[in-house]
């Protein structure tokens, strides 16, 4: 057994972190019905504060390109950086979808 992640929302995050976390919320889903109710909800919660956190950096690299001063290198480098966090915030989304889906043995309950 792996030891627990630090929560995501408690230090900066980096794109490998989040590629991390990515594969990592993608290895949960693997698991399917073996995964617990709460494992469910923080995986949920973290893809959340990761669609959230992309959001803003893609916010961010938007309003560099917005900035006259940068050359043409820059904005390469900037649009690289912003095509990578759109392409991680579109992941994490398909990864909350699929945790909004029922489980499939959740009906036992009742």
């Amino acid at each position: 057994m792996g030891r627990a992640p630090e929560p995501i929302y408690s230090r900066p995050v980096g794109i490998r972190d989040f590629i991390h976390y990515l594969e990592e919320h993608r290895d949960r889903l693997k698991r399917g019905q073996e995964l617990s109710v709460a494992e469910r909800e923080e995986t949920l919660r973290e893809a959340e504060t990761m669609v959230g956190m992309a959001d803003a950096a893609i916010r961010e690299l938007e309003s560099v390109l917005g900035n006259r001063r940068i050359n043409l290198p820059e904005e390469h480098a900037v649009r690289f950086a912003q095509d990578v966090f759109l392409y991680l915030r579109g992941e994490e989304e398909k990864v909350k979808e699929a945790l909004r889906e029922p489980a499939p043995r959740d009906g036992a309950e009742g």
